[in-house]
């Protein structure tokens, strides 16, 4: 049953809070919000009310925004004032983005450990049981997720080389702030396999077929992929350790795509030859994450056609997309989401697969 636009407004009101989770007041009328939800990064959220001295006080830098059955909260790093258009336009965040106002300031060996756990514990020494933890900040409950793996990290910002593990493993990163308790939780999560080649969960299906979605735009790109990483270790000149990851191990001639990676940062100090050599590795699969073929849709839907968002499919998900038009059909994870509301509605706007970056990192590091 479809929600009456009051409905929807009482239930997605931006409630307003400061940076100890003590509620600052209420905005229930806007023009627009823009909440836009990521899988392997902060999202971002852009809201804009009317001037007004109460919508000032509120909007400020620094503060939170949550909104009702959302489990992602948003910091605001901007506003503007506009006298012509008597608006204020916030902009900001999800919180796991205030991890990058922390670094991993030691050497840290893991070794044969799942990806959740790496990330729980660099989080734990950067963040939360450092000399100056971010206030209020505890990991959240341990789900077992992800493969193993055995890496060396040191000196790095916490954000960035978390959304590296992420593109790794495939697993996302939150911070959930839970206003009755005044704390914030670390969370890794997965998402749920719902394609149609599977069995275990509901499918969900993508199609304009189903007339489930529209204004469609499909984008593919191989400019800046890589099959092989060829890793350099320690040593000096031709003497130096050279190992191989490889994203397509059987791509050969004019489909071998070379990365340089120089690791030489990654000391053996206590590792045996196996670790070294397996976090040499590691080190070039967190390079070739990031140089993989773009191949992503992004097209319009609403919440509830055929299957209702955040109940059927949620941020995480893998789901079939088929656009018999274009001779496309894949099966691809929802990276990211964008809700829009507007004049009383709310429409969906979901990324399945990775989109272009918006800038390339081309350093070996």
């Amino acid at each position: 049953m479809s929600q009456s636009a009051a409905e929807m407004r009482q239930q997605k009101q931006v409630k307003v809070y400061d940076m100890n989770l003590m509620r600052k007041g209420v905005i229930d009328v806007y023009r627009s919000l823009i909440w836009t939800r990521k899988y392997k990064e902060a999202g971002t959220v852009e809201l804009h009310a009317s001037l007004n001295s109460r919508n000032l006080n509120l909007l400020q830098k620094g503060n939170i925004v949550a909104m009702t059955g959302s489990v992602e909260s948003a910091v605001i790093e901007g506003m503007a004032a506009d006298d012509y258009s008597n608006e204020i336009t916030a902009t900001g965040r999800m919180l796991s983005a205030v991890l990058s106002r922390r670094g991993i300031r030691t050497v840290v060996n893991v070794s044969n450990a799942t990806y959740e756990d790496v990330m729980r514990r660099l989080t734990d020494i950067a963040a939360v049981s450092s000399t100056d933890p971010l206030p209020g900040l505890v990991l959240g409950e341990k789900r077992g997720f992800g493969g193993t793996v055995t890496l060396q990290v040191s000196y790095k910002d916490l954000y960035t080389y978390l959304t590296k593990l992420s593109a790794c493993s495939n697993l996302g990163f939150r911070i959930r702030a839970d206003y009755k308790e005044k704390k914030f939780y670390f969370e890794v999560y997965e998402g749920k396999d719902h394609s149609e080649h599977q069995t275990g969960n509901k499918r969900v299906i993508f199609s304009e077929v189903y007339r489930n979605i529209n204004t469609a735009t499909f984008v593919t790109n191989s400019q800046n992929y890589k099959t092989h990483a060829v890793v350099y270790g320690d040593g000096e000149g031709t003497d130096r350790t050279v190992i191989e990851a490889a994203l397509d191990p059987a791509a050969t001639g004019w489909e071998r795509r070379e990365l340089m990676v120089d690791a030489r940062d990654i000391q053996r100090n206590e590792l045996t030859d196996a670790q070294y050599r397996s976090a040499l590795i590691q080190r070039g699969n967190e390079k070739l994450s990031e140089c993989g073929i773009v191949e992503c849709l992004e097209a319009v839907t609403l919440p509830n056609v055929n299957f209702t968002y955040k109940t059927d499919y949620d941020l995480g998900d893998i789901v079939t997309v088929h656009k018999k038009a274009w001779g496309i059909r894949m099966d691809k994870r929802i990276t990211e989401i964008q809700e829009v509301y507007e004049n009383g509605g709310l429409s969906i706007v979901p990324t399945f697969g990775d989109p272009l970056p918006d800038t390339v990192d081309l350093s070996d590091r």
